[in-house]
């Protein structure tokens, strides 16, 4: 009297089978019918689900180079605009100097090259200019 329900509807998902979509002339129909009920030539030893596999290391490095490129564009739009609309901004330049060029570079403009530009201030500030009275 009480039979056990079926999985699922239009038929019973255990009645389901996409070797019978390959047959019926409506397969069209069936959302997936071109993966799951593929028929024909073009189909044979082909990964028809070659998208959505992971791919190799190399690809992987790739796809990172290209994240990062995209990362370092959208930053650097981000600041155009807010320069663009008046929004002071740090400017970021990639000189490419190490850290220990930096300090190198310094330590001499500490020992020597500071007290020359004092000297040329202060000579500049003694030089009177004309209609000075």
């Amino acid at each position: 009297m009480f039979h056990p329900t079926r999985g699922g509807t239009r038929g019973g998902r255990d009645q389901f089978k996409w070797e019978d979509v390959k047959e019926d002339k409506y397969r069209e129909n069936y959302l997936g019918n071109s993966l799951h009920a593929s028929v024909g030539r073009w189909q044979k030893g082909r990964d028809l689900t070659w998208y959505a596999k992971s791919g190799s290391e190399s690809d992987q490095a790739g796809i990172d180079a290209r994240q990062s490129e995209l990362q370092r564009i959208k930053e650097l739009e981000a600041e155009a605009l807010a320069q663009a609309l008046g929004v002071k901004t740090k400017r970021r330049v990639d000189t490419g100097i190490t850290e220990k060029e930096l300090k190198s570079a310094i330590s001499k403009s500490e020992t020597g090259g500071a007290v020359d530009a004092d000297e040329a201030t202060k000579e500049s500030s003694s030089i009177q200019g004309l209609g000075f009275k």
